[in-house]
This record gives structure tokens, sequence and C-alpha cells, in this order.
């Protein structure tokens, strides 16, 4: 486990420094806060895991049960989740290992007593061997990995957290499975444009994932950021992304890129971040994907989206029909996420090649 690293001024101000590891090669027992752990070697060890995983699914391996059999997953999920949620406690269960989760859901919980999340966190580590957090505030999972530090010094069986999505920081798992999935289908992302469209600014998976593209190293990949002025990448994130060697287009008109792009991965714009409704409305019908705008992609190209969609997809007649298009594979994509969140829970709970 990582030594904390976070000064009491850093604490008391909740100004939360804390970095966990680097992965370098070696999962066990670290914390899974930020892409910003991984780069290229990682990746790849993470997907043969999670490829092979896939197989002995396929192949009814019911060795796979005895990999996680004994460890414990607590779901602390303070923002609704369906997917996510859902996705991780599948993954354990399919692993061998057991789920725990509160009664009713957290809104009943000890924290809506007042308690806080240090305490909360430090709590569900003495049950648990890896806790799974969803809140909606930007650097809880930093400060749940810094506090679960501090009491994995003092108990017998240390915790790990992973996140589950970060207010509108980061989503880490998300960005995994997602690029996890352009690789199964394309092999590589040498020579990709890949474009991201919709909620650039609040949308967790989006950050998470550009981080990712740029962190691979790939060869001649083109990254294209369609968004409202208003909705745009934050600027520290492109600068990362250019800072890798890739080019950057930041538009605001669809069709300018989508001719040109071989994987489009859509996004929603967040209602629940907008503190103005009226904001929303004005923005909400900017970029819809319907069967009209997916047949002006190329017969090869892929479209990802994280779901849950609602009209940014087009009506559920739209839907139907898009759903048989061979490019749209976020079904697909739904699947990758529960073989690559089990690749991750072996790897940071046993660290065994599967």
């Amino acid at each position: 486990m990582a030594d904390a690293k976070l000064s009491t001024s850093a604490v008391s101000s909740h100004a939360f420094s804390y970095q966990p590891p680097a992965i370098n090669g070696d999962f066990v027992g670290k914390h899974i806060i930020s892409v910003d752990q991984f780069k290229r070697q990682d990746l790849d060890i993470l997907f043969d895991a999670a490829t092979s995983i896939r197989k002995r699914i396929r192949t009814h391996d019911r060795g796979l049960t005895e990999l996680c059999a004994g460890k414990v997953m607590a779901s602390l999920f303070f923002e609704a989740s369906t997917r996510t949620d859902m996705s991780f406690q599948a993954a354990m269960r399919r692993l061998g290992g057991d789920v725990i989760a509160v009664s009713n859901g957290v809104r009943f919980s000890s924290m809506y007593k007042g308690e806080n999340l240090s305490d909360t966190v430090r709590a569900t580590g003495c049950y648990s061997d890896v806790v799974v957090l969803r809140h909606p505030e930007i650097g809880s999972s930093y400060e749940a990995a810094y506090y679960l530090d501090l009491l994995n010094a003092r108990i017998d069986n240390p915790t790990v957290a992973i996140s589950g999505g970060d207010g509108i920081g980061e989503h880490p798992t998300q960005a995994l499975l997602d690029i996890f999935t352009v690789f199964d289908q394309k092999q590589s992302l040498d020579n990709m444009t890949i474009t991201l469209v919709g909620d650039l600014l609040h949308g967790r998976t989006v950050h998470s994932l550009a981080k990712l593209i740029a962190y691979y190293d790939a060869a001649d990949v083109r990254l294209c950021l369609v968004s409202p002025e208003n909705l745009r990448m934050p600027a520290d994130i492109t600068a990362l992304v250019r800072s890798h060697g890739i080019s950057v287009c930041e538009t605001d008109d669809l069709q300018e890129v989508i001719a040109d792009t071989d994987v489009i991965y859509w996004t929603r714009v967040q209602e629940e971040r907008f503190a103005d409704a009226a904001d929303y409305e004005r923005i909400k019908d900017r970029y819809v994907m319907t069967p009209q705008v997916l047949a002006q992609t190329k017969p090869d190209a892929i479209l990802l989206h994280p779901l849950p969609r609602k009209h940014e997809m087009g009506t559920r007649d739209d839907h139907d029909i898009m759903d048989l298009d061979k490019r749209a594979i976020y079904f697909e994509q739904m699947e990758n996420g529960m073989f690559v969140r089990m690749a991750l829970l072996v790897k940071v709970l046993r660290g065994v090649y599967v």
C-alpha cells in the first residue's frame, strides 16, 4: 500500500493533494483513483487479462470463481448508478467474491446522520477488501484513498479504493473499458481519428478517456473534440493530450469531422450538472445522434456511448434502428465493462495471471 502523502493543513482544508501510486506493472494493493496511474504497459497487462477472462467466461471455466474467493467488495455509491454498480457487483460475484452494500442505499446511511466521508470510508474498509466509491464531489476518491491508507496502517486486513466516478473529475474504470473496446474492435490506436461529442466540460468519462488516449502513446492519433463553446474540454486536459504529440481539433461543428472519424464517442449533456435549467434547455438538443447522422460515418467506424442514453440518441424508434447497425457497439462496450472490472479486481486483490 502506498504511503499517505498529505499535510495536516491539506486535511483540514479538504484541498486534497494525495497522489495514488503509479501502477508500473504491479497492481497489487494499489488504489485505482485516476487514469494518471496508467501507462501503456499497464493497459496491455490489464487488457490481456480482460481478454482472457472473457474467453474463460464464454467457455464456462469454473476456475474463475476461485480468483477472488474469500474477498469482499463494498459498494459505496453516493450518486445514482445502474451500469457501474451492477457491473462491479457482477464482476466480483463471477470471481467468487462477496459484495456488501448499504441497506436501502446511502441516503439512509450514517452520512445522512452527519458522518463525514472519511469516517464512512474507514468504517466500510474495516469490513471489506476493496471499496468501490462513487461520489458527486471532485476529490472524493482521493480523500477515500488517503484515509484508507491511514486505516490500513492500523488494521490487519488492508483495503483498497476503486473510483466509480469522482464528481465531474474522472471515471477511470469507464475510460479503461472504453479504450479496451476500441482495441477490441480496431486492434490498435495507431492512425486513428477519435471524436468525442457533447458535454466535454462536465463529462468525467471523456476527461479520463482523453488522458488514456494520450498515455498510450500511439502513432498518428487525431483527437477531435466537438462541443458547444461553453461545454469545451477543460484546457488542462487538452494541453496534456497535445503534450503527448496528439493532434487536437476543437470545433462546435460535427460536420467538419464526422466523415473522417474512426471512433465516435457520443455523450449526453448532463442536466444534473447545470445550476440553471434554462441553460440546459438551450443546449440539450445541440447534438443528437440519429440513423441519418450515423450513416455519415465510415462503414467501419464504431459508435460508443457510456449510457444511459436520452434524447441525445434520438427517439426510441431511432434507438431500435441504430441498435441493429454494426457500427453501434455500446452494448458490447457495456459487457466489456464487466470483463475489465473483473481483470482489475483480480489484479488489485490477487495480482495473479488470468
